[in-house]
């Protein structure tokens, strides 16, 4: 039996003169190569219906899952006969609150968020609000401080076109405008001249008392005037107090 160091040496030559053999073949078949290869992922996106929110439920606007109710009890109406649903209600979760804070208990906030589609001169109007009862009062007590309507959690050039099912229909979205509290955004269906508009309400700790969505498109193939807007939105009756289970009375 050869010695180990012998089997050794001779296993190396023998790779080595393969090795060798491999790369004359290789030289004298200039087919035999690796191809370049390039692979391009596509982009991840998320959803803006998908997005991280801060509520304890699904805040997007989906008409065919929404019930629809009595339009004297939504907390939002609008002129003329219309159309009106409640969508889920809305939670703030307490997160990070100061052990002296009043009731922080989750359930202890209540978020409503109603919606109302008809018809306004030559518009057609489709408005949701979500809305809460600063001084709403339950058998557990008062709604914890974190309980508000958010805005700072979105870009409205990313999410009005999710506003609503009207909205979804729309194209050629632009002249995003800012103002104060209210931010208004271009778009069309087909010919039809239309804006998508957030009213932001009174402020409450880190947001507000009330946020109210709309968006509306001229039936008589006109463009909308600037009074449009403000003739929408003032043509909204909003209901901030809540009646379900308060123990304070009406105002």
């Amino acid at each position: 039996m050869l010695p180990a160091a012998v089997r050794f040496a001779l296993a190396a030559g023998i790779a080595v003169v393969a090795c060798a053999a491999s790369d004359s073949a290789a030289a004298a078949d200039p087919g035999v190569s690796l191809p370049e290869v390039t692979v391009t992922a596509p982009p991840v996106t998320t959803p803006s219906y998908k997005k991280w929110t801060p509520y304890l439920g699904n805040p997007r606007v989906e008409e065919d899952k929404w019930p629809e109710i009595p339009c004297d009890g939504s907390r939002i109406a609008a002129p003329g006969a219309g159309t009106c649903k409640k969508g889920p209600w809305q939670m703030v979760a307490p997160m990070g609150l100061p052990v002296s804070n009043v009731s922080p208990q989750t359930s202890n906030c209540r978020i409503a968020h109603d919606l109302v589609m008809n018809e306004f001169g030559p518009l057609t109007v489709e408005t949701d609000i979500m809305v809460f009862d600063p001084t709403y009062i339950s058998a557990i007590g008062f709604q914890h401080r974190a309980c508000a309507v958010r805005t700072d959690y979105y870009d409205p050039r990313e999410d009005f076109p999710d506003m609503n099912q009207m909205a979804r229909q729309g194209s050629g979205w632009r002249s995003l405008q800012q103002n104060g509290d209210l931010t208004v955004m271009e778009f069309s269906i087909g010919a039809r001249d239309c804006r998508a508009v957030e009213k932001r309400g009174p402020k409450w700790g880190d947001g507000r008392v009330y946020v109210v969505h709309a968006s509306f498109c001229r039936k008589d193939g006109r463009p909308i005037e600037p009074t449009d807007v403000d003739a929408v939105l003032g043509s909204l009756s909003i209901r901030q107090y809540d009646p379900t289970g308060n123990l304070r009375a009406p105002p």
